[in-house]
């Protein structure tokens, strides 16, 4: 009887691996990408399917759901349009699909984090907060995002509480990289704080002309350090801490 469990045991764990080398060695030699298996789940009522949650295990290490067949030889991409008559399967993948959503969104902030956090003092301007014990908020902005000038409204209030790091991009362009780095020249760390947010306000004013000639390389390097590994997409980036 012990050698029969046994053996079922042995069986099962090696189900397991082939399974999960099938879908591993199918989506490398697919996708052409280094990914882990973080978890496979069995559907209820759906036999012949499991859900499969797959790492990359590159870059961003993002998390993606997909379906695949109980042999692990058959991938289907998880959509929005699923429809099941079975609630407990609709329940699984509701679950599995929405823990992905908020581990890659944790993910993404811890990603975007260690890319701010390595930024050195002259590569924001800091409004200081009159508040005993603020907190730190950055604004990732490009003075000629319409958002980021929505954004610089609430700033006041939120010197209330935090200190404010501008830090001034130029994802939109030669006009917006020539806008940033006059702005990042003119805005000294000896300017009081009005004086400071004036100059800001100044250069993301709908219209403000960027000088003709001015350097912008450490605009440049400031936008690529923060951009090129696809971690933040877009502007305002807000990051708090």
């Amino acid at each position: 009887m012990k050698r029969i469990v046994l053996l079922a045991l042995l069986s099962s764990g090696l189900f397991a691996a082939s399974f999960e080398d099938n879908v591993k060695n199918l989506i490398e030699k697919q996708a052409n990408a280094k990914v882990n298996i973080v978890n496979s789940i069995d559907l209820k009522d759906s036999k012949n399917l499991k859900i499969v949650i797959v790492e990359i295990a590159e870059g961003s290490s993002q998390r993606v759901p997909m379906f695949v067949t109980s042999d692990g030889n058959t991938i289907i991409g998880l959509s929005n349009i699923f429809f099941t008559a079975s609630k407990a399967d609709e329940d699984i993948v509701s679950k599995a699909t929405a823990e992905t959503m908020a581990y890659n969104e944790n993910a993404s902030k811890a990603a975007a984090g260690k890319l701010i956090d390595a930024l050195r003092e002259e590569q924001y301007i800091t409004l200081k907060s009159s508040a005993k014990n603020p907190k730190t908020y950055f604004i990732v902005a490009d003075p000629n995002c319409g958002y980021c000038r929505e954004e610089l409204r609430n700033v006041e209030d939120k010197l209330k509480t935090h200190n404010v790091n501008m830090v001034i991009v130029g994802i939109l362009g030669e006009d917006s990289q020539k806008k940033a780095a006059y702005l990042v020249d003119k805005v000294k760390s000896n300017m009081s704080e009005k004086e400071k947010l004036n100059g800001i306000r100044e250069v993301f004013s709908a219209n403000f002309k960027a000088p003709a000639t001015i350097d912008t390389s450490k605009i440049e390097a400031t936008t690529d350090s923060l951009f090129k590994t696809g971690v933040i997409t877009g502007v305002p980036f807000i990051y708090e801490k």
